[in-house]
């Protein structure tokens, strides 16, 4: 079974690990009845505690406090797995944990669907990890392969020496075989950013071809991260990507920017040539570090890569690393040959709008006329689904006039899902968290300080605002009737925010949704400051919060 990577991957994992997978496994005994059933009052105070976290975890997932939804969550599937006699202690208990479980669930693929803005996009595995510590037994290889290779490069023009030994061709025919989805797939990625890579090699003085060094690190994938931490198409180590000018930051990592990051990998292959005079060694250097190969050098007196790699000096991946190169330029320029067919993705083309404030991803999607995916696929380099406060954001190209107009237009508390705070004498991030509803912790982050930071009097912090979920529940389930007539014939009314106040608290004050509070003050998220004033649609029999007009405790999490 394939768990769910993520924010949401907690509640499955807590879920099977806790109870054995009794549900997923046909074969899982069911958990001996034979305590004592719980007594009603305690099976009724028991389950009104784990729906009380229930409720409390769903109103945070939906606010986009995901930390503080996953701790909830978790209390209220705890509350279960502790009782006396376990989560199937008697019918009542045993439905009312089932039910948590289907509605956790539920709830936890739309967080995974909707994202929160200011968590951090997930990385995707390095093909280095996957390829790299493959054995290859380097059994002869067929007359065939030889003579395929020898004629690609025969008529091939290759700015690089390539070597055709028993190494290479073995790697050519795990290209052929074992490897031949990943490297096909790599191939046409390889189209979106090959122009680009060949065209600043060119203006640095090396290889073009050395630009398939990117296929066998990351297969093209700007969001790729190793075991090691090394990230993005070239696989640059924080240290060695701040050496080179790459910058790294809870907004940005500009090691996965194809771009910022080809210009680095030129240079640092560049030094890496002039310090070994030899690109076998460069190659070893640039995946085993430039002091692992000078060692082995002076150990075992070997005066080339191909010497080096028959001693003990070098793992296993960096082994495999530099005939992998050499095979992926074969191969990758007379595909054909191989029998490759695949079509390669077009370059990427685009504008650049020089933002002066922080943008939502997904407002800069509604703007651009394209899809959020679209948005990061220009701009890997975010590690967020918003910009920093000074970002230059690519967009699809021709769209930058009309992604300028649009946001002209957004008044700026829309703009966003975060405002800016100047601190006052006396305050501290736990303060400032409480007015505006927001983890301490998320400041701290937001604006790169450590958790006990004092604040100076003047300082201006950026309050990550929770985003606005793009899927609910709701949206398939009718509202109750006084909800659903309140925006038709309700009536008007101006509801100043009191300090404590959130959306939740004020639309079961008036026997509505968050949903509606949103809508009709053109909210994009759920936080709001005391001072400013909602409008809110209200009837006679939502006014003040009826119960006739409100969903019970449960349900309200449900539709919520």
């Amino acid at each position: 079974m394939r768990v769910p990577r993520g924010i949401g991957g907690f509640l499955v994992l807590l879920a099977l690990t806790s109870i054995g997978c009794a549900r997923s496994r046909p074969d899982a005994p069911e958990p001996p009845k034979t305590a004592a059933p719980a007594q009603p009052l305690a099976t009724d105070k028991l389950i009104a505690a784990a729906d009380g976290h229930l409720k409390s975890g769903l109103q945070l997932l939906d606010e986009g406090h995901l930390t503080g939804a996953r701790a909830e969550l978790d209390k209220a599937v705890e509350v279960y797995l502790t009782a006396p006699g376990g989560a199937y202690a008697d019918t009542r208990i045993a439905d009312a944990y089932r039910r948590t479980l289907d509605t956790v669930h539920m709830r936890e693929l739309e967080a995974l669907a909707a994202g929160d803005g200011f968590t951090e996009v997930l990385p995707e595995p390095a093909s280095i990890d996957e390829v790299g510590s493959i054995a290859m037994t380097e059994q002869p290889v067929t007359e065939e392969t030889r003579r395929i290779a020898e004629d690609a490069v025969r008529q091939e023009v290759n700015d690089i020496p390539v070597e055709l030994n028993d190494s290479v061709l073995s790697c050519i025919e795990l290209y052929q075989g074992r490897l031949r989805e990943w490297f096909t797939e790599a191939l046409a990625r390889g189209g979106r950013y090959l122009p680009q890579i060949r065209a600043t090699f060119a203006a640095e003085g090396i290889p073009q071809d050395l630009a398939y060094v990117a296929l066998v690190e990351s297969a093209f994938k700007t969001g790729a991260l190793s075991r090691a931490k090394a990230k993005g198409v070239w696989q640059f180590m924080p240290a060695t990507g701040k050496e080179y000018g790459l910058n790294r930051d809870w907004w940005i990592d500009e090691r996965s920017s194809p771009e910022k990051a080809t210009r680095a990998a030129a240079k640092y292959l560049k030094t890496l040539y002039q310090t070994f005079g030899d690109w076998p060694l460069a190659l070893a250097a640039y995946n085993a570090g430039p002091g692992k190969v000078q060692r082995g050098l002076e150990r075992y007196k070997a005066n080339d890569y191909w010497a080096l790699r028959r001693t003990r000096a070098l793992r296993r991946e960096t082994k495999n690393y530099v005939p992998m190169i050499h095979a992926a330029i074969v191969v990758a320029k007379a595909p054909e040959k191989y029998g490759f067919t695949y079509e390669p993705e077009a370059p990427l083309s685009f504008e650049t709008v020089a933002l002066q404030s922080a943008v939502d991803l997904r407002t800069i999607s509604e703007c651009a006329e394209t899809t959020l995916d679209t948005v990061r696929l220009l701009n890997p380099e975010l590690r967020r689904l918003a910009t920093p406060v000074a970002f230059a954001l690519n967009v699809p190209e021709g769209k930058a006039a009309t992604v300028k107009e649009c946001l002209g237009k957004i008044p700026p508390e829309r703009r966003v899902r975060f405002r800016t705070h100047v601190v006052a004498r006396g305050q501290t991030l736990a303060s400032i968290g409480r007015r505006y509803g927001v983890r301490a912790a998320d400041i701290a982050q937001a604006n790169a300080l450590s958790a006990d930071k004092r604040l100076g009097r003047g300082t201006e912090l950026i309050i990550p605002i929770p985003a606005e979920r793009t899927t609910s529940v709701a949206s398939a389930r009718p509202r109750t009737t006084a909800v659903a007539q309140a925006t038709a014939s309700g009536k008007p009314i101006s509801y100043r925010i009191k300090p404590g106040d959130t959306l939740s608290t004020i639309a079961t004050q008036y026997g509505t949704t968050v949903q509606h509070l949103r809508k009709w003050n053109g909210l994009r998220g759920s936080g709001i400051a005391a001072g400013e004033t909602l409008t809110i649609y209200t009837t006679e029999r939502s006014k003040g919060g009826s119960a006739a007009s409100r969903l019970d405790p449960l349900q309200a999490a449900a539709h919520e």
